[in-house]
C-alpha cells in the first residue's frame, strides 16, 4: 500500500516534534521537574485513560465536549470489548482527586505532588493550541483544611521556572473567583448557575471583546449600566497595590468581602517569597474555563507572545474530591503547557537559522559515538559554561555567529580551560583526541 501525503500527515492538534523542538522540549522538562523537586513536590503517575464518569464527575462546561472516549478497532464478534468505558484525560487535575480519594490512607498530608505528561482535548486547533499536549503540573492536597500561603508558593515556583527558562519578561496575572462571582452577585446576577454562565462569558473577554460580553452579560439579567460599570472594574489597567486599594473599599457582600481578604493574604506572601513586583499583578478579571476552582486562580503570559495566551494557568479548588470521597480535601495547583512554549523556546535560544547549525554538529559528534548535548537557553555564555560545569562535561563546543559565519568552532576543555578553534570539518576529530 502507498500512503498519499495526505495520509502521511498528522490529524489535526496532534502534532510531530522534530529534533530542535524535542530537544528544547526535553530541556525544558529537566527544568521543570528540578524546579518541582526542590520546591518538595514528589512525583506521581496516572494512566492516559479514565472512566467516563470519574471525568465526566468535573468536566463541566466546554470540557464536556471536549472528552474523547477509547475504543478498540477490528473487534471480532465474540471478543470482549472492556474499552467502550475508557475515555482519555482532559487534564491532570481530575485524574489527581481520583488518586487521593482513592490512596487516602498511605498518603502524608498536605500530599504535594507533580506530574509530567500528556493530555487530550478535542478542542478546534490552532497557533500554539493542540489536542494532544503535555502539561507539567504541581499540586498540594490538604486533609480538611490547605493554608492560604500554598497558594503564594504557587506563584513563586512559576516566576522560578520562567526566570531561569530565559524566554522574556512574563507575567503572572492573580485573581480570585469568590471577588469575581461576588461582584457578579452585586451586579444583579441572582443564581449560581447565572454566576458561573457570567464568569464563563468574563473568562472569554479577551477572545471575544467587550461588546460581545456585554451582549451575553444583558442576556443573563444584568443592566447594561452595571455591566458596563463591572468590566470597567474588572479590566481597568491598575497597578498591583492599586487594584487591593480598590477592593477594600467596596463591600458588597460576605462573598467577596471573603476573596478581597484571600487576594491580600497571597500577595503579601508573595512578596515574603522574594518574587519581583514587575512579576506579578492583580487581576480580578481571571476567571479559567474549568469550573471546579473556588478561590485563588492564575494565567501567566509571556509579555512578547500575547498570542500564545496562558502558557501556565491554575488555581485553588476546595471541592473537586467531594464525589470521589466523603471528605473534605482541598488543593491549588498549577499547569504549565508545555507543548505551547517548547517551539518559542527553539525559536527565541537559538533562532531558525543556528538551530540548524547546532543540530548539525550534533549529529556528527553522536554518529561518532560521542554523547552530545545542545544547549537550548538564551543566556550569556559564562553562565552556560557554569551549566555545562554544574553537568560534569569535559568538552564545550562554541559556535557564535562569527565562527558559524566562518565554519568554525571553539572547542574548550571544561576541565583544563584549554580552547582551540579549528574548521567545522575537523571538528569531531579534534574532540575525539580531547577525549582521549
Amino acid at each position: 500500500m502507498t500512503f498519499s501525503k495526505q495520509l502521511l500527515k498528522t490529524p489535526s492538534g496532534f502534532p510531530d516534534l522534530g529534533p530542535a523542538e524535542a530537544i528544547a522540549q526535553r530541556w525544558m522538562l529537566d527544568l521543570i521537574r528540578r524546579h518541582y523537586e526542590l520546591a518538595g513536590y514528589v512525583p506521581i503517575e496516572t494512566p492516559l485513560v479514565e472512566r467516563p464518569e470519574v471525568l465526566f464527575a468535573k468536566a463541566e462546561g466546554e470540557i464536556n465536549a471536549q472528552v474523547y472516549g477509547l475504543r478498540r478497532m477490528n473487534v471480532t464478534p465474540d471478543a470482549t470489548d472492556d474499552t467502550k468505558d475508557l475515555a482519555l484525560r482532559f487534564d491532570q487535575t481530575v485524574p489527581l482527586a481520583r488518586f487521593v480519594a482513592a490512596n487516602y490512607g498511605t498518603l502524608a498530608f498536605p500530599f504535594r505532588r507533580y506530574v509530567i505528561g500528556p493530555v487530550f482535548r478535542g478542542e478546534r486547533p490552532k497557533d500554539g493550541r493542540y489536542r494532544q499536549f503535555i502539561q507539567a503540573d504541581i499540586d498540594v492536597i490538604g486533609d480538611g483544611t490547605l493554608n492560604i500561603l500554598h497558594d503564594a508558593e504557587m506563584v513563586s515556583v512559576i516566576c522560578g521556572i520562567f526566570t531561569e527558562l530565559a524566554i522574556g519578561s512574563f507575567t503572572v496575572r492573580i485573581g480570585n473567583r469568590k471577588v469575581l462571582q461576588g461582584l457578579l452577585l452585586a451586579s444583579g446576577v441572582t443564581t449560581p448557575e447565572a454566576v458561573m454562565q457570567a464568569s464563563g462569558m468574563i473568562d472569554r473577554l479577551d477572545k471575544i471583546g467587550r461588546e460581545a460580553v456585554l451582549v451575553q452579560l444583558a442576556d443573563l439579567g444584568i443592566a447594561d449600566n452595571a455591566a458596563r460599570e463591572l468590566l470597567d472594574v474588572l479590566t481597568e489597567a491598575r497597578s498591583t497595590d492599586e487594584s487591593l486599594a480598590l477592593l477594600k473599599e467596596k463591600h458588597f457582600n460576605e462573598l467577596f468581602d471573603e476573596g478581597v481578604q484571600e487576594l491580600i493574604d497571597v500577595v503579601a506572601a508573595v512578596r515574603s517569597l522574594g518574587v519581583p513586583e514587575e512579576r506579578f499583578l492583580v487581576d480580578i478579571s481571571i476567571a479559567r474555563g474549568l469550573e471546579y476552582y473556588t478561590g485563588t486562580v492564575y494565567e501567566t503570559r509571556f509579555d512578547q507572545y500575547p498570542d500564545l495566551g496562558s502558557i501556565a494557568s491554575g488555581g485553588r479548588y476546595d471541592n473537586l474530591t467531594s464525589v470521589f470521597a466523603d471528605r473534605a480535601l482541598p488543593g491549588v495547583g498549577i499547569s504549565i503547557g508545555v507543548t505551547t512554549i517548547a517551539p518559542v523556546l527553539v525559536t527565541t535560544a537559538l533562532g531558525l537559522g543556528q538551530s540548524a547549525v547546532y543540530l548539525e554538529y550534533a549529529k556528527r559528534l553522536r554518529a561518532a559515538g560521542i554523547a552530545t548535548e545542545v544547549y537550548l537557553a538564551e543566556r550569556k555564555l559564562g553562565k552556560q559554561m557554569q551549566f555545562a560545569d554544574r553537568r560534569g562535561f569535559t568538552i564545550a563546543i562554541i559556535a557564535l555567529e562569527d565562527e558559524i559565519a566562518q565554519s568554525t568552532v571553539t572547542i574548550r576543555n571544561l576541565k583544563t580551560g584549554d580552547q582551540e578553534t579549528v574548521p567545522t570539518e575537523a571538528l569531531v576529530e579534534t574532540v575525539q583526541r580531547l577525549l582521549g
